[in-house]
Order: C-alpha cells, then sequence, then structure tokens
C-alpha cells in the first residue's frame, strides 16, 4: 500500500513572483506618471535607464509593447534620482 505524500501549498514567494502586478503601464504612462516629479525624464531615457538596470519588463496578451509596474518604475525613478542605484561601469 503506497501512500501519496501530502499536499502542501505551494512557495507563496513563487506564487507571489509567477503573477503580473497588477499596475502594469505603458512607457508612455510610465512618463506620464514621473512628469509630475521636479525631475522629469522622457519615456527613451527612463526606458534606457530602466532596462539597462536590468529591471522587470511585462508582456500583456492581446496588448502591444511592452509593460512595466507603475510603482517599480516610481521607485526606480526616486532611486535614480536620489543617487540611490548602484554605479555599473557602462554609462546609464
Amino acid at each position: 500500500m503506497s501512500s501519496a505524500p501530502p499536499r502542501t501549498p505551494g512557495c507563496v514567494t513563487a506564487d507571489f513572483f509567477a503573477r503580473p502586478p497588477a499596475d502594469l503601464v505603458t512607457w508612455a504612462e510610465a512618463e506620464a506618471a514621473v512628469a509630475t516629479s521636479p525631475h522629469p525624464m522622457s519615456a527613451r531615457d527612463l526606458r534606457r535607464k530602466y532596462k539597462a538596470a536590468d529591471r522587470p519588463l511585462y508582456a500583456v496578451p492581446g496588448k502591444r509593447g511592452e509593460h512595466v509596474s507603475r510603482s517599480a518604475i516610481l521607485e526606480f525613478h526616486r532611486n535614480l534620482v536620489k543617487g540611490w542605484l548602484p554605479t555599473s561601469g557602462r554609462r546609464a
């Protein structure tokens, strides 16, 4: 008689990161969110620096283009402006 191991819920952290964030926006919407800051950035600059920092990008089924979490882009912009991001060898 073999018994199967008890079913346990999966790792909560893995489940959390498996789902895309609920606040996904396009780069134009991200630029608009950052525009109210004293240090506004163009969508092109924001995209270039965000990608250079190897931050997550998302694809939304049925929608074209890259999407990014609004809260993540605002946090990234804050850290960039305040100089809290680690410097890399390449120019950002």
